[in-house]
């Protein structure tokens, strides 16, 4: 009895005092509030990299919010935009690509799918492919479908027909980082981000394997979180490691990484220690700004500033890329209620959260 007591004790002290310990990114200055005085009526239900759907059936895509209607298929999940499609995974059976203009017309008031993308294929309203996999991420490039699963599988499909052109299954996985990397199609080439951390490289033109990257091995959260690039460069991460391909030459820099983003000129990383970095094509390091015990997510670059999210104390960091220097704001919504937890989904101008967001646009 007394060794139990004695145990409860030694247990509760240790929580508490490891509790107590657990420290908090504190600002030396706030400039002021942010305020993320817009809302919807719903509030954010799911989310990826590209896509985020709210809880009443509206999407929100990189261009901005569309409303339900009838024409968006019902219990699937929106996995992205591409190729003049929107593309759902309906359950683990089943691809559905909707036609862009079809939903953005009502919104954008324009013929979206030939602005967006030149691609015969967007004669078809909405394409149907059969799977037996559930769909994690997926890409359009003309007729061919490219589509990650949870099990981590590899399938390019040629569209409409749903023809498998190629198809590979990886190791197996156990745990994958929120941010899953979506297919990227360069010019004869499609690249898969594996859910083991490695980049399958394929020819879109015999559609057999040209390279297989590796950048980690690990079966936890080892999944690439980024990709991105053109035909003379590709930038890709894992939580761990960020590699840069160019013209053939490999170049690597080694992190606890939370986000990647790529603004042309440079590549920026977000980090577990609260670092905030700019690096060159070759990932060496160009500046650096580190906050203490912050908890960074989200990158927004407007009109030369960098904004990120610290998301417990509730904070948005303002970087003037000029030179490095910054201020802190706190951040509150529209009732004056601070913000701290977990951003859902962030687009090249605005964070959102909750039902809440912000356009970085409008500061400058």
């Amino acid at each position: 009895m007394n060794k139990i007591y004695i145990f409860c004790v030694a247990f509760v002290v240790f929580f508490v005092v490891g509790c107590g310990s657990k420290k908090y990114y504190e600002p030396t200055a706030v400039s002021g509030q942010i305020i993320f005085d817009h809302s919807f009526k719903s509030p954010i239900d799911q989310n990826n990299r590209y896509a985020a759907t709210l809880k009443d059936g509206s999407l929100l895509t990189q261009n901005g919010i569309i409303p339900y209607t009838k024409e968006i298929p019902k219990d699937s999940r929106f996995l992205n935009e591409s190729g003049g499609y929107y593309i759902f995974a309906k359950g683990c059976e089943l691809l559905i690509l909707l036609k862009s203009s079809i939903l953005d017309s009502r919104v954008f008031d324009s013929d979206v799918c030939q602005i967006k993308e030149t691609n015969t294929i967007c004669t078809q309203d909405e394409i149907q492919v059969k799977n037996d996999f559930c769909a994690v991420s997926a890409s359009i490039k003309g007729d061919l479908l490219a589509v990650v699963g949870t099990d981590n599988s590899s399938t390019l499909y040629k569209i409409p027909e749903g023809e498998v052109k190629f198809s590979q299954k990886g190791s197996s996985v156990i745990a994958v980082n929120q941010l899953v990397a979506a297919p990227l199609f360069l010019d004869t080439l499609v690249v898969f981000p594996t859910l083991d951390g490695k980049l399958l490289v394929v020819s879109i033109q015999n559609f057999e394997i040209q390279r297989n990257i590796i950048l980690g091995g690990d079966k936890f959260f080892n999944n690439i979180i980024y990709l991105g690039g053109d035909d003379s460069r590709i930038f890709a991460a894992t939580s761990k490691k960020l590699i840069s391909i160019i013209s053939g030459q490999e170049f690597s820099y080694t992190a606890e990484l939370m986000d990647v983003f790529f603004d042309n000129r440079y590549l920026y990383a977000l980090t577990l220690e609260g670092r905030v970095i700019q690096l060159d094509h070759t990932l060496r390091e160009v500046n650096a700004l580190k906050f203490p015990f912050a908890s960074l997510e989200g990158i927004v670059i407007v009109n030369n500033h960098l904004y990120t999210y610290e998301k417990q104390g509730g904070y948005i960091i303002d970087i003037m890329l000029d030179d490095f220097s910054y201020k802190v704001y706190r951040v509150q919504d529209m009732f004056g209620k601070p913000l701290n937890n977990k951003l859902n989904f962030y687009t090249k101008n605005i964070f959102y959260y909750d039902r809440y967001y912000f356009d970085f646009s409008r500061l400058q």
